[in-house]
């Protein structure tokens, strides 16, 4: 792929996990389609195979956007921390464990509180903030993950390594893993069966107020068909009295006339 074609591509994927979740398989499903359609099956297919990122993970994307500054200070403390912990396991003098632990916690309480920000503005509930937080964490550990949360682009919640990673001896093949899905609580199912009995209720207030609007438009229509109607009449009326009071006045001049030769 050129060069410029190879930036509009990744502009593309930067203004798809900008959308709002919503939004995001239709948008992704025509940037596929139009690839496609340029000849670029390739990388049609790369962006088909993208998954809408969950709730979690979008608001860390958009963290990444809107709270660069925040987000910098949370990778430099990863990055502490991973280097702190590697030196003190090989007995050097470094950046003590502890204080790269507050610098990182520091960091997180930000942009925890951004999240919050984000999650209220895009009515989304409290229960991604946890896992949102926990992948930031996690993220922020492994130069991976640290390149993922730079671009705003991270595509799965992460689960935090365990001290093998913290301390840079990771086994053949060890990352940062996904975490593996929770069964929903009952309290997340709970709210999820009010938001559909809710959502139910408003498409059928909505469909009873489109019949009630339908029937008011047919009836104005009806209404103004038999004004306009009315109108027409009265418009003849007028014009048949018009030619009437003409006549009356013809036959007034002529009487008029006769009586001047009389006198």
């Amino acid at each position: 792929m050129a060069a410029a074609s190879k930036a509009d591509f990744e502009g593309d994927l930067d203004r798809l996990y900008q959308l709002p979740l919503s939004e995001f398989i239709s948008a992704r499903d025509e940037l596929a389609k139009r690839l496609r359609a340029e000849g670029e099956g390739e990388k049609a297919q790369e962006i088909k195979s993208v998954r809408k990122p969950t709730a979690a993970v979008w608001l860390v994307n958009q963290l990444a956007r809107e709270r660069q500054l925040d987000m910098q200070r949370l990778l430099k403390a990863g990055q502490s921390l991973t280097k702190s912990q590697a030196e003190a396991a090989a007995g050097k003098s470094s950046l003590t464990f502890s204080e790269a632990r507050r610098d990182e916690h520091r960091a997180l309480e930000q942009l925890a509180r951004a999240a919050r920000e984000i999650a209220e503005r895009a009515g989304i509930g409290s229960s991604a903030l946890g896992k949102a937080t926990e992948t930031l964490r996690a993220a922020s550990l492994t130069p991976e993950g640290r390149e993922f949360l730079k671009r705003g682009r991270l595509t799965e919640e992460l689960a935090p390594p365990g001290f093998e990673a913290l301390t840079g001896r990771e086994g053949p093949g060890r990352r940062v893993v996904p975490a593996k899905p929770k069964p929903p609580r009952r309290d997340e199912r709970g709210e999820r069966q009010r938001a559909l009995k809710q959502a139910r209720e408003r498409v059928r207030q909505l469909r009873a107020e489109e019949r009630g609007q339908a029937t008011a438009a047919r009836a104005a229509a009806r209404e103004a068909k038999r004004a306009e109607a009315e109108a027409g009449e009265a418009r003849n009326r007028a014009a048949d009295a018009e030619e009437k009071a003409q006549a009356m006045s013809d036959q007034r001049k002529s009487a008029e006339a006769d009586l001047d030769r009389l006198g």
